[in-house]
């Protein structure tokens, strides 16, 4: 429910703009409800061949509709792909025979077949859907195509290989996908087809479920603002919490009958919460680019840094919650298994900014926008914002109890301490000089740190019920020993170091050194689960 920033930069402007409705925004849109369903997949599989577009449909054939020679994917220089010669090759192709012919009167050119490591399967005969479910079934690398006229005997073959849709290392999609091109296809019914819409979730603003009314300049119950509700739910006065299945809500909701009559009560949705009264946008923030990529980096240090000590801190408060086996009564066995898996998923989360924070730096160094290399930036950081703005505290290891998840939630707050230390850094890449792929990176550590203050404050609601006690759910753990713990810190210094080494050589997917990593990652969990077995935590630091 948080804010969503666009790794498409064709998809969004980069400032609010005067004229186009709150609605037009992502974190306004139907992907906050059903993620993943908010485009239609056979809109990216369209684009499957760099430089040409197939439509999809549900007669037989896969016709062509344009060919694109200027797609990015075909410039070694704006994207990643396999073979430089290989791009030339295939733009010169494009840009002769097939631009040529294409644009012929009354020529319908198909995609006659798919060959693939040896294999190839005709798709002449199979109708659209089938053939889109074998293009999806590529791999990526080499492939050869086939275009036929239809109704005719010539053919067009064609090498060149399965797009990746987005950069492998910064994870920007590719820029050959238009502005809309991922919706144009998509349904936007209305009126009592509320109810029935076969798809189940929409292109515009109708979720299933939605957060209640914020009271303008009111700070929101904590309660209220993790209790979904039902969004056709007859009684508008309600605020009961949602029931688990589309089957249960059903009985409370407006009949079709009732929404022709009442479809004006229907709340507008924005930002997830239901808007009945005049709808008053947060002001948008402002910060001040840093004067160097010098400077910009040595923050990106720093905040490397203090990613890490906050990962580390996560990760102790992890080991304090006791295993569902130790506590007694299924709401309570229930609440430490999700309080458990939530905090591993943002401990990990948070090593992951620490990664992208160095791919920053190097990305910076190897583009010469700084005067001087920097080691990977893997340290520790000894103070965490505090819960106030300019706010310090020390780092520290300790359990998770009520005021530690309040000090967590305030350092993970939107447009506060953590998330906040990354406005200047964000607004010195938004400088063209930077390119796009740097801002995104940024922007995607900053919308999972708004995602970090959900999770936690989902964790607050789920263990509220027992704050009073709360040696219920919590083990009695202090720092062991260096001796103790011995196990543990070998193998938390041994993946520090693949991280180190494969971070200093810019490739964040270095196969050996970050499977080494990964599996020592598996060894020190089992190794910290071991030692809080007996009270005792990691001595991280």
């Amino acid at each position: 429910m948080e804010k969503i920033f666009a790794l498409n930069l064709t998809a969004r402007a980069d400032k609010t703009v005067a004229g186009n409705p709150v609605t037009t925004r992502l974190e306004s849109g139907v992907g906050n409800c059903f993620p993943g369903l908010e485009f239609d997949h056979r809109n990216l599989d369209r684009r499957f061949f760099p430089g040409l577009i197939f439509n999809f449909g549900t007669s037989p054939g896969v016709p062509l509709v344009g060919v694109d020679v200027d797609d990015p994917d075909l410039d070694p220089a704006t994207f990643e792909a396999p073979d430089a010669n290989a791009q030339r090759v295939l733009r010169t192709a494009l840009r002769g025979q097939v631009g040529r012919d294409l644009q012929q009167a009354n020529t319908t050119w198909v995609l006659d077949s798919i060959q693939q490591k040896g294999i190839s399967i005709s798709l002449r005969t199979q109708p659209g859907l089938t053939a889109w479910r074998l293009v999806r079934s590529l791999e990526a690398g080499e492939v050869e195509i086939v275009l036929a006229l239809r109704g005719g005997n010539r053919t067009i073959p064609l090498t060149g290989w399965r797009r990746t849709f987005v950069n492998p290392k910064t994870g920007v999609i590719s820029g050959a996908f238009q502005a809309g091109e991922l919706t144009q296809s998509l349904c936007s019914p209305w009126m009592h087809d509320f109810r029935d819409c076969v798809c189940t979730y929409w292109a515009s603003n109708h979720p299933d479920i939605v957060l209640a009314e914020q009271a303008p300049g009111v700070e929101p119950d904590p309660d209220a603002e993790e209790t979904p509700i039902d969004w056709l739910r007859s009684d508008r006065a309600s605020l009961d919490a949602a029931a688990p299945t589309e089957e249960d809500n059903r009985e409370g909701q407006m009949d079709h009958y009732e929404i022709n009559l009442r479809w004006q009560d229907l709340a507008i949705v924005l930002a997830g919460h239901e808007i009945t009264s005049v709808f008053t946008p947060r002001v948008l923030e402002s910060a001040n680019p840093f004067e160097t990529a010098d400077a910009l980096a040595d923050e990106l240090m720093s905040l490397a840094e203090l990613e890490h000590a906050v990962a580390l801190e996560y990760l102790y408060a992890m080991f304090s919650i006791r295993n569902p086996t130790e506590v007694a009564g299924q709401e309570l066995q229930e609440a430490v298994e999700f309080v458990s898996h939530e905090m591993l998923v943002i401990a990990v989360s948070e090593m992951r900014h620490l990664r992208w924070a160095n791919q920053l730096i190097w990305e910076l160094e190897h583009a010469g926008l700084t005067t001087k290399p920097r080691e990977p930036s893997l340290g520790v950081a000894r103070q965490i914002p505090g819960k106030e703005p300019g706010q310090l505290r020390d780092r520290a290891l300790s359990r998770l109890t009520p005021d530690r998840l309040d000090e967590f939630i305030a350092v993970e707050k939107p447009s506060g301490t953590l998330d906040g230390e990354y406005a200047r850094v964000l607004a010195t890449l938004r400088q063209p000089k930077y390119g796009d792929a740097l801002e995104q990176l940024a922007e995607r550590i900053l919308a999972d740190g708004m995602e970090h203050y959900t999770r936690f404050r989902q964790i607050q609601r789920v263990l509220k019920p027992f704050q009073g006690d709360p040696e219920r759910y919590l083990r009695t753990l202090t720092p062991a020993t260096k001796t103790q713990a011995q196990a543990a810190l070998t193998l938390y210094d041994s993946l520090v170091g693949d991280l180190r080494e494969a971070y200093r050589s810019g490739d964040m997917e270095d196969a050996s050194r970050i499977a080494s990593a990964r599996a020592k990652m598996f060894g020190l969990r089992d190794a910290a689960e071991a030692l809080a077995n007996g009270g005792k935590g990691v001595p991280f630091f």
